[in-house]
């Protein structure tokens, strides 16, 4: 690979730093007038909505050596309804990001029932979410593999590229880290591209995503996707909790999971938008 490829994986390109927040107490939702402000900006800021962390971002200039200084570029949001005052059994976790000016940017769903089958299956909890991203309208699902006893925490995903191509993606756990540290591998040239860091100690949660491909980070999808991840991480060990009570409880007829219209309505026949009415006739 020539130092001239533009896909020469290098130095650091951007840095996104997920700051999960310890207390509910922080400037950005402090009353109900703020709270309508937010929901005036977009209609993603639901009623329900409690912001949970803010979001900062460094970039490498292509003509300059060094990243530029943090700046803050928004922030993340939870919902109450669907996680903090559900019943475990019940909960869904959905977290949104936001820029700082109120708009939606990213969306992340854990999708339930693909969690209860893929569990099912494997003989152990593995956690399934979607991705949604204000730069396209297309689903991105991101899934935990089960790749045998020794390996560590392994997640795939792909996104779309020109010309109907694709790029395939893993995110894996690093070994031997005092925190939750995931390198994210790219399957053409199975290179490094990114990482995932969590600051250990850190008293609400502290994730940042490192890309270290120049091509991908300017990808703002593949960038949103990363972000999501590093947020999902926190509340990981909690969905598994909640996985494998539910399929031990499922398995003896004390419970019946039910799914969430609103994870029921990604799961929607997608041709029916994207293809031609002569074309549905070869599928």
């Amino acid at each position: 690979m020539s130092d001239k490829d533009p896909r020469k994986v290098g130095p650091v390109y951007r840095v996104f730093a997920q700051d999960l927040y310890f207390t509910s107490f922080h400037h950005e939702e402090i009353g109900f007038r703020q709270a309508e402000m937010w929901r005036s900006k977009s209609r993603q800021f639901s009623r329900d909505a409690d912001i949970v962390g803010k979001i900062m971002e460094r970039r490498r200039p292509v003509d300059k050596k060094r990243l530029t200084k943090p700046e803050r570029v928004g922030f993340i949001i939870l919902r109450q309804s669907l996680w903090k005052k559900a019943d475990q059994l019940d909960k869904r976790l959905v977290v949104k990001l936001f820029s700082n000016r109120g708009g939606w940017i990213a969306t992340m769903e854990e999708m339930v029932a693909e969690e209860y089958a893929m569990s099912f299956a494997a003989g152990l909890p593995l956690v399934a979410f979607t991705v949604l991203s204000k730069e396209n309208e297309i689903v991105t699902w991101v899934k935990q593999i089960r790749r045998g006893g020794l390996s560590t925490e392994s997640y795939a995903f792909y996104i779309l590229g020109p010309d109907k191509t694709f790029e395939v993606f893993r995110i894996e756990g690093i070994r031997a880290t005092p925190g939750d540290d995931f390198r994210v591998i790219r399957l053409n040239g199975r290179k490094v591209v990114a990482n995932i860091d969590s600051r250990f100690g850190d008293l609400g949660g502290d994730f940042i995503v490192r890309v270290k491909d120049p091509v991908l980070a300017e990808n703002e999808w593949f960038c949103r996707v990363l972000q999501c991840f590093s947020v999902m991480v926190n509340y990981r060990e909690r969905i598994r909790k909640k996985i494998r009570k539910g399929l031990n409880q499922w398995k003896k007829s004390k419970i019946e999971p039910s799914q969430h219209r609103y994870e029921i309505s990604l799961l929607a026949n997608p041709r029916k938008l994207t293809l031609k009415l002569d074309e549905l006739e070869d599928v």
